[in-house]
């Protein structure tokens, strides 16, 4: 009755519990430990709980898959947890799969999920409401709805938010204003005025949006100095893996701008190859090794790095329609059929 290699003490409290209670506990020993070591094994114990332990346990396996970045298996519970749960009871689900679906560039399915409750969200003035309202209005953004999008935001701006979340709401007015409104010289000035106050990361957010004024205005900002700026804040300050990628993606454009193919190359690489890079989506790095090849002449070892790091990320991902696209960019016939023959 007791397996050498199993860590269960076989006990008669054990062997007199319900399948249910075995299963709940299991599920509350992952939970509390933050680490799971079997999905299947977590699949199983779910399905033998009844829909009240469902309707808790989900969230809570929700927003630990989300913490261990396994997105699939975050998204399942929350969205199980969504059908469970009365509109607007549980406003952390909604906060959960905001991310989830920014990380999925799935912006027109979370408004979706938060228009037939807008207004009582609009109506609830605390914290967590605000943060999912503000990522409502940066999807709005996103669809290239901005006028409902700026509404929503100087709204949110007369609450009395938390500092995090203002900084945002003021910095995604700035992007709308150089970015759809060309309004560029409004944008730089309400940066000088959150620059005095911002934290560190808060700095690098507020550099690369001057980058990507840059990009639309060179005339407006001095890249050199963003540029080193950015890289002296990164020598001393560890800002998130998707963070940093945007970054070095927007130094490697500059440099493609200033006509720079071997600086612009060494940023982009910078970016593709950094670690733990699984939150960054396939798309946004697959169409990053499709700008390299349309934009840089690459001589045969930087060929070969663009394609060894496209095949790593199409094994992981197997996504056809971006893998067709990265090969129509290839001149080479001879690669563009040795690629094709590689992919499963």
């Amino acid at each position: 009755m007791k397996s050498k290699n199993s860590e269960t003490i076989v006990t008669p409290e054990f062997l007199l519990e319900t399948k249910e209670e075995q299963a709940l506990k299991r599920l509350e020993v992952v939970i509390d430990s933050r680490q799971v070591d079997s999905n299947l094994e977590i699949e199983i114990c779910f399905a033998e709980l009844n829909d009240y332990n469902k309707k808790k346990i989900s969230i809570l396996l929700g927003i630990l898959y989300f913490e261990l970045k396994q997105i699939i298996f975050s998204k399942k519970y929350l969205e199980i947890a969504l059908t469970l749960h009365k509109p607007l009871e549980n406003l952390e689900i909604l906060l959960y799969l905001g991310r989830i679906f920014y990380y999925e560039d799935n912006f027109l399915n979370f408004i979706e999920l938060i228009t037939p409750n807008l207004n009582k969200l609009l109506k609830n003035n605390i914290d967590i409401s605000t943060k999912i309202l503000y990522n409502y209005a940066y999807s709005l953004y996103k669809i290239k709805d901005v006028q409902t999008s700026n509404k929503i935001l100087l709204t949110l701006l007369k609450r009395k938010n938390e500092s995090e979340i203002n900084f945002k709401i003021n910095n995604l007015i700035a992007i709308i204003s150089y970015s759809e409104l060309n309004k560029i010289n409004k944008a730089i000035k309400s940066y000088k005025k959150l620059f005095e106050n911002s934290t560190v990361e808060e700095k690098l957010v507020i550099y690369g949006n001057h980058l990507e004024i840059f990009l639309i205005n060179k005339s407006k900002i001095d890249f050199d100095e963003i540029k080193n700026n950015i890289l002296k804040i990164l020598g001393f300050y560890e800002t998130s893996t998707e963070h940093k990628f945007k970054l070095y993606i927007l130094i490697a454009k500059c440099y493609l701008a200033l006509n720079n193919q071997k600086m612009a190359y060494y940023f982009y690489m910078l970016g593709l190859k950094l670690p733990n890079n699984n939150l960054i989506s396939f798309d946004i790095k697959y169409e990053v090794t499709i700008d390299i090849l349309k934009n840089i002449l690459l001589d045969e070892i930087q060929m070969n790095e663009v394609i060894e790091i496209f095949l790593e990320f199409f094994n992981l991902n197997k996504n056809y329609k971006m893998a067709l696209a990265f090969i129509k960019n290839l001149k080479s016939e001879d690669r563009k059929l040795d690629i094709l023959s590689k992919l499963e």
